[in-house]
């Protein structure tokens, strides 16, 4: 995955950017959770305690069906596209559903997590489903970490 990222520090504040263009895996039929290989890292440099928000658009190619979706971080190698659920998921879980076949519904996932290792690298993800039926799509569109 290519990324445009930005570190900025100001008076002690690490903000992670990544403005990079949209993410987006190929579609997944399961109704159980699977990864969307996003693989974003950042490395807390100060604190540990970050917030992280992720805007993205999802949609399911059947009318009246969604998608799900909830934030995943972990260290070690990010995970796949497609892989099963892994990491630990974060934040509440966004629910979508498609008034019209394929219609675009936009996400914000957001969350503070706080006792990250200082200088431990994590990778940050989205694990999501279709919730019933259907193919579910993701396409990120925007990831912020800003440490504080």
């Amino acid at each position: 995955m290519t990324e445009n990222v930005q570190t900025l520090l100001l008076n002690n504040v690490s903000v992670l950017l990544n403005n990079s263009t949209a993410y987006s895996p190929a579609g997944t039929t399961s109704t159980t959770l699977v990864m969307a290989g996003y693989g974003q890292t950042f490395t807390p440099q100060k604190t540990g305690r970050v917030l992280i928000i992720l805007l993205a658009n999802v949609n399911n190619n059947t009318a009246g069906d969604g998608v799900q979706a909830v934030l995943s971080y972990g260290t070690g190698t990010a995970p796949a596209a497609g892989a099963a659920v892994t990491g630990t998921q974060v934040g509440g879980t966004a629910k979508e559903t498609s008034a019209a076949a394929s219609a675009s519904n936009e996400v914000a996932l957001a969350v503070v997590l706080t006792g990250l290792t200082v200088g431990t690298t994590y990778w940050l993800d989205v694990a999501y489903s279709a919730i019933t039926g259907g193919t579910a799509t993701i396409s990120i569109i925007y990831g912020l970490v800003v440490e504080f």
